[in-house]
């Protein structure tokens, strides 16, 4: 039988990987690679280093594709641009990247729904006299969203949310002297999200400063769910955890649909909405609600991978199944069998990667006494199967340590 090989693909990377977002968009990459081993990759760890004259050298050598969180330098965009190089962008090309008609597509986290995932969650934690908003430096579109969803659900809900307007840079003496002014003001007790981990942050350094107690005056939420800085911060921080690696192999597929299809003209979308709330100290219950939801993530976490169902989940409440759906599906907007299936399959990757355990042990271990259906759940939610997840997370991991 005669065997055809396929044409190497040379693509370039272009992500900041000194944060936990960019690391895991590059894993989500690299599950798209190992079932496509003729991709041969370049990896530009900051926008920095994807200057023109570097981008003009490797188009001459041969580029096919490019994939990128962040255009660069302008002068390399407008080459980007008006090269006809396929290019799958990660969040907002910018405006020069933008004007391109053809070859490009976008991956995006669903940024809206974020703030509005946020608003949820504090809500459901107490009855604040005020919720507040702060933002990250102007102009950057995710934070823009993330804060009209976060108003809009308030304004929903009947609630309304201030929003911090910073007279300097983030984190500068200006913008943080006027943070601490603003907080101070807040009626309390209040609740805030911040655009991302290292804003929230902040606010938490400027309340402990300003002897303002989080989390009984003021709940505080970001995003990003960085889990070494988050559970560094004083009290924990708790985060939204967006789907950065599904969205690196959502970003992988779109550009390997473009390479193979060079004369169309696509401008595809693909949104993502993120996983879920991690609760942390920041922003802890005290509502009737918002105790159930914590009494059942701590239970879930506990107990995931010892077999148990929502029935169980409920019972151990002291409430119906249905009343502790409803309050899932209103502040997590997942049910509680997707809650518990999370965090099995969590369990199931925390294994792969960081032991050589067989795929039968783990499966057992982490309560699936069905192999073959856990195989197939594996690859329809991640895209790839778990040898070849183990596979490639175990080296990446290695190559981080080295």
């Amino acid at each position: 039988m005669k065997t055809t090989t396929k044409k190497q693909r040379n693509v370039m990377i272009v992500l900041r990987l000194s944060g936990a977002a960019g690391r895991d968009m590059l894993s989500g990459i690299f599950l798209f690679t190992k079932k496509h081993p003729h991709w041969h990759t370049r990896i530009f760890q900051t926008p920095d280093e994807f200057t023109p004259e570097l981008f003009s050298s490797l188009k001459e050598e041969g580029c096919d594709g490019i994939i990128a969180s962040n255009p660069g330098p302008d002068e390399t965009a407008r080459l980007v641009r008006d090269s006809d190089i396929p290019v799958a962008f990660i969040g907002d090309p910018g405006p020069i990247l933008s004007e391109r008609q053809s070859h490009i597509a976008f991956a995006r986290s669903d940024d809206e729904f974020t703030g509005c995932l946020g608003a949820r969650y504090l809500v459901s934690l107490d009855d604040y006299k005020a919720y507040g908003f702060v933002p990250a430096a102007s102009g950057r579109y995710w934070s823009d969203a993330r804060q009209k969803g976060f108003v809009d659900e308030l304004a929903a809900r009947g609630a309304n949310a201030e929003v911090f307007r910073s007279p300097g840079a983030d984190g500068s003496q200006e913008d943080l002297a006027a943070l601490r002014k603003w907080l101070s003001e807040l009626p309390k007790p209040a609740a805030v999200m911040a655009a991302r981990d290292s804003r929230a942050m902040q606010v938490l350094d400027v309340c402990r400063e300003a002897r303002i107690d989080c989390p009984r005056q003021l709940a505080v939420i970001g995003v990003d769910n960085d889990e070494l800085l988050d559970e560094a911060c004083i009290p924990p921080l708790t985060s939204i955890q967006p789907n950065h690696e599904k969205l690196g192999y959502a970003a992988a597929l779109l550009l390997d649909r473009l390479m193979s299809n060079r004369e169309g003209s696509d401008r595809s979308s693909y949104l993502l909405r993120p996983l879920q709330v991690v609760t942390r100290e920041s922003a802890s219950a005290t509502s009737a609600a918002s105790r159930l939801l914590t009494k059942a993530m701590d239970y879930i976490r506990k107990n995931a991978t010892k077999g148990i169902r929502a029935d169980d989940v409920a019972k151990h409440l002291g409430v119906s199944r249905r009343l502790a759906d409803l309050r899932f599906q209103q502040y997590c907007d997942q049910s509680l069998n997707e809650t518990i299936t999370y965090h099995k399959l969590d369990a199931v990757k925390k294994m792969l990667a960081t032991t050589t355990r067989p795929i039968k042990e783990i499966s057992k271990e982490c309560g699936y006494a069905d192999i073959p259906y856990l195989k197939m759940l594996f690859k329809r939610r991640f895209g790839c199967t778990m040898r070849d997840w183990r596979k490639v997370n175990s080296t990446y991991a290695a190559a981080k340590n080295a």
